[in-house]
Formats: structure tokens, sequence, C-alpha cells
């Protein structure tokens, strides 16, 4: 539950942040669902779980161990093959907005361009992970305390 919640934090943060790094000043909630951008929700999502195992396992645990490892992945994939895709993205579309119009991949649509991280969106979420995971497990908790006192 915590990685979930970490991660639906992460998703509704994102058109908030966009709302104040764009020069817009719009709301677009579609930032909500969407791939990319500030922050990472996927790193949310792993570090999360990897909190609130390290809470409840322990972090001598094989099974934070595990979760650790996964987390690195996940964040190294964010920065690494995923931004770069999205770069790679954005020069293709480039390229096939210059193509004369009777070229046969001139009808391509266009391709997702967010589709990675930078390394301030991927630690951005990695905060929001450990923060979210840490208050819910520290709640759930007191809760099972109290109803167990009772």
């Amino acid at each position: 539950i915590a990685a979930l919640l970490s991660c639906v934090a992460a998703q509704l943060a994102k058109p908030v942040a966009h709302y104040y790094s764009s020069n817009e000043k719009r709301w677009d909630w579609t930032w909500a669902v969407s791939p990319g951008g500030m922050p990472s929700s996927h790193t949310a999502f792993v570090v999360g779980m990897t909190t609130a195992l390290g809470l409840l396992e322990g972090t001598r645990s094989g099974v934070f161990a595990m979760a650790l490892v996964m987390s690195l992945v996940v964040a190294y994939d964010a920065t690494g093959v995923r931004l770069h895709a999205g770069q790679h993205a954005s020069v293709l579309n480039l390229i096939v907005a210059e193509l004369p119009r009777d070229h046969p991949a001139a009808e391509t649509v266009a391709l997702k361009e967010t589709l990675g991280h930078t390394p301030e969106q991927v630690l951005a979420g990695a905060g929001l992970g450990f923060v979210v995971s840490w208050a819910f497990v520290t709640l759930w908790n007191l809760v099972a305390a109290a109803t167990t006192a009772s």
C-alpha cells in the first residue's frame, strides 16, 4: 500500500510541478497520467516499497536487499535508457516533420518524447517515495498499537 500511495502522490504532483515550472501557468492534468516529468513516479513507487520493507522487515533482510537493488535499477533506467529514448524520439519527430508529404513515413504519428527523467526528477521521486512510505508505515504502526492496546 505504501508503494502505491507513493506512486499516486508522485503522479498527482506532476501537474503541480508542471504548472510552476512552465511559462504558460496553466493547469495540465494530463501530466497526472503521463510518463516522464517531475517527479519520477516509478522511482517513488520502488523507493516507497523499499522504505516500507526496510521499516517492516529490517534493513538486514534479504527482501530489503532485493528491493534496494531493484530501486537502483529503476532509477538508473529512468535517467539512462528511458531518458535517451525520449531524446531520440524528439530528434526522430524533427526528421519526420521535415520529410516531403509524399514520403511514406511523413504520416507517421509523433513519438512520445517525455519518457525518462533527469537526475533531479529521479531524486525528487525517491524523496517523495521515502517520505510517503515512512509516513504511511508510521501511521500504520500507531494504529496497530492503539488497536492492540484496547
